[in-house]
């Protein structure tokens, strides 16, 4: 089954999952500027050459602005330069709703969040309302509005059911709400659309329930990522910590077994399967696996994490009786 494909700009948060698409503002400059640099006489050129040096002037004097007042300039300076194309090809076209669309999802990434909401209502105004729905629904997220982000998020997938970035959107937000089952359904549709979903929808997704304590469907969950995606540490290391909650010690030893291939039998693997070993009451072989961490951390340079492993390394052992 085909994914959604919608002429609208999308932006993401942390953990996100969805690629942010460039504005075709940007592009379209670009390319405008380039196409009217043969057919031009050198004076024209010269107007042009002084315009662009006042438009690097203007980001320059930006960027020196977010160092020196970094709490009141908190945006990030590519996006603000994104803003400021934005807003001079909205003066030249004040009726075009992809503008405004782009410009509110710009102002929303940077947490410029009532500006975002002006600019997001005037592209619903001038166009068609649906296409606004996704970029507000996620400015409601960010705001803290579950239920708003909820009703534009489901107005949106009315009308594309297979838009994965929202699908994973509302599922956040269902979450949130505490609707555990339709949260699912959501990461399930976006497994079914995606050709190679993110890991991070099959850990939040195994964590809605886990959060039941729901242990058995929760691992179900993580299997089948990794089934379909290979091996990956964040999954398997949550896996193993839901063994072990539920008790299955040889079980998470098994899992952390398979993950040497993955990330190498490197100190921090040994110290986590030392720690798995004592706690099944193997002393013996976790010596050797703390032996062995110690030895390769000698050897490697050392930064602050190195250091603080060392120093758990030292915990560790301090705990120990003879075998």
């Amino acid at each position: 089954m085909g994914v959604d494909t919608v002429t609208v700009t999308v932006t993401t948060t942390e953990p996100v999952t969805a690629k942010a698409s460039m504005s075709a503002v940007t592009l379209e400059e670009s390319r405008t500027g380039s196409a009217e640099s043969g057919s031009v006489s050198t004076r024209e050129d010269g107007l042009r050459a002084g315009s662009a040096v006042g438009r690097l002037s203007r980001v320059l004097l930006m960027l020196v602005a977010c160092l020196v007042y970094p709490i009141s300039a908190a945006g990030h300076p590519a996006e603000l330069e994104r803003i400021e194309i934005l807003t001079r090809r909205i003066e030249a076209q004040p009726l075009d709703p992809r503008l405004y669309l782009d410009r509110g999802a710009a102002y929303s990434h940077d947490g410029e969040y009532a500006l975002a909401m002006t600019d997001l209502r005037r592209a619903a105004q001038l166009g068609d309302p649906v296409f606004a729905a996704y970029e507000l629904g996620l400015l409601h997220y960010r705001k803290g509005e579950r239920t708003e982000a909820r009703t534009q998020l489901d107005r949106f997938l009315t009308r594309f059911p297979n838009h994965a970035p929202a699908l994973e959107q509302r599922a956040r937000v269902l979450a949130d709400l505490g609707d555990t089952q339709a949260a699912v359904a959501d990461y399930e549709r976006v497994f079914a659309v995606t050709q190679r979903p993110n890991p991070g929808s099959y850990l939040s997704a195994a964590k809605l329930f886990a959060r039941d304590a729901d242990v058995a469907p929760a691992l179900a969950m993580l299997d089948r990522g990794m089934e379909r995606l290979g091996v990956i540490p964040q999954l398997q290391q949550y896996a193993i910590e839901l063994e072990l909650l539920g008790g299955q010690s040889d079980r998470a030893l098994e899992r952390l077994e398979r993950l040497s291939s993955v990330l190498g039998d490197g100190p921090e693997w040994n110290v986590q399967m030392a720690e798995l070993l004592i706690r099944m009451g193997r002393v013996k072989q976790a010596r050797r696996h703390l032996s062995s961490a110690s030895k390769t951390l000698r050897d490697l340079r050392r930064t602050p994490a190195r250091t603080e492993l060392a120093k758990r390394i030292v915990a560790i052992e301090a705990t120990l009786v003879s075998p």
